[in-house]
């Protein structure tokens, strides 16, 4: 397995959004680490052996953030820029977004342009749907309280 960039100038962008996203989860995990190791000394009596303005800055939480992030940094990096069947993924991802048909935003304001009018449909479709959904879920409601709580 090679480090390099398989297939690079394909599918940049979506394999940087997932990236994004992954990198994204891994600083809030180091975040956390950090926090949850924060009042933690240092192993082995380490802390005492530093003078004193690193003994207070080298602190096991944030030695854990920091290699945390790094060991996220580089499994990102392998798993989404490196691994081939993941990047064959998001090449092919990046290729089907351009077959899609966008609506035309400009301009965006207009009350009368595509987005709005799919935003109308989409917003009473989600409307109808969660009223139907109520009224079915309170005859359950009701028909099961009369089966099971019936004296």
């Amino acid at each position: 397995m090679s480090l390099g960039l398989y297939k690079w100038p394909q599918g940049r962008v979506v394999r940087y959004l997932a990236g994004a996203v992954c990198l994204s989860y891994v600083s809030f995990g180091a975040f956390r680490m950090y926090a949850w190791l924060a009042d933690s000394e240092l192993p082995f009596g380490l802390g005492r052996q530093l003078p004193e303005a690193w003994a207070r800055v080298l602190t096991p939480s944030l030695i854990g953030a920091v290699l945390l992030l790094l060991a996220g940094a580089v499994a990102t990096y392998m798993l989404v820029f490196v691994n081939v069947k993941v990047a064959d993924y998001l090449i092919s991802v990046e290729a089907e977004m351009r077959k899609v048909y966008w609506p035309k935003v400009k301009p965006w304001f207009a009350w009368s342009s595509e987005l709005w009018g799919s935003a109308y449909v989409v917003i009473i479709v989600t409307i109808v749907m969660a009223v139907f959904l109520k009224v079915v879920d309170e005859g359950f409601t009701h028909t099961v309280a009369r089966i099971f709580y019936s004296k």
